[in-house]
């Protein structure tokens, strides 16, 4: 079957194409065209055809609190559990963001230098921030910066300015938040039910 059997819009590529990688689609997003193709693919008459189209590969649409994003159809417990130990990585980074002063939210704005500054003046935070896996850079500022390339990738956030190093916290944040209680739930009951809808990554 045809995509113009589905009478798709136009930017079913570019759909395609940001959420096959992993990626979200956040109303808030700006880079790229982000909150244009939000406005597409929330447009019921086209939600409903791209539906049907990403069905027929094998992929479904999930709608989150102002974005989108890919999972699969009948996909395997042992994917949804590699899935799971994938996001722990990312329990750290939101206890470190939730204990700041400023905490850190949906549409909130900063500066790797600020989070980095307030960690040096913390010692809390700061030890929360040393602790964080994977990363082994010298500075805690450099340290902060790898994160957000982190986040970045995920499309968790957005650079906004790359002069200013300001970065912007996208309504797909949500998903990462509530991934990390499921994880919890999941833990706690050993059933990987709980994790369904995991995003395809």
């Amino acid at each position: 079957m045809l995509a113009e059997d589905f009478n798709l819009p136009k930017q079913t590529h570019e759909l395609f194409a940001v959420m096959s990688r992993g990626n979200f689609i956040s109303s808030n997003g700006t880079k790229d065209g982000m909150n244009r193709l939000y406005d597409i693919i929330n447009n019921p008459e086209n939600f409903d055809r791209l539906q049907a189209y990403f069905n027929v590969i094998r992929y479904n649409i999930e709608r989150g609190n102002n974005y989108f994003y890919f999972s699969k159809l009948n996909e395997p417990n042992s994917e949804l559990e590699k899935k799971l130990e994938r996001f722990e990585r990312y329990i750290d980074i939101i206890d470190l963001f939730a204990s700041m002063d400023n905490k850190i939210t949906i549409g909130s704005r900063f500066r790797p230098g600020e989070i980095s500054e307030e960690c040096n003046a913390n010692v809390r935070l700061k030890q929360k921030l040393q602790k964080i896996p994977l990363y082994r850079s010298e500075t805690l500022h450099n340290k902060v910066r790898e994160i957000c390339d982190l986040m970045s990738r995920d499309s968790y956030l957005e650079l906004e300015d790359e002069k200013t190093e300001s970065y912007k916290v996208l309504d797909s944040y949500t998903y990462l938040l509530d991934v990390i209680n499921s994880i919890a739930i999941y833990e706690e009951s050993g059933n990987s039910d709980n994790a369904q809808g995991l995003i395809y990554n």
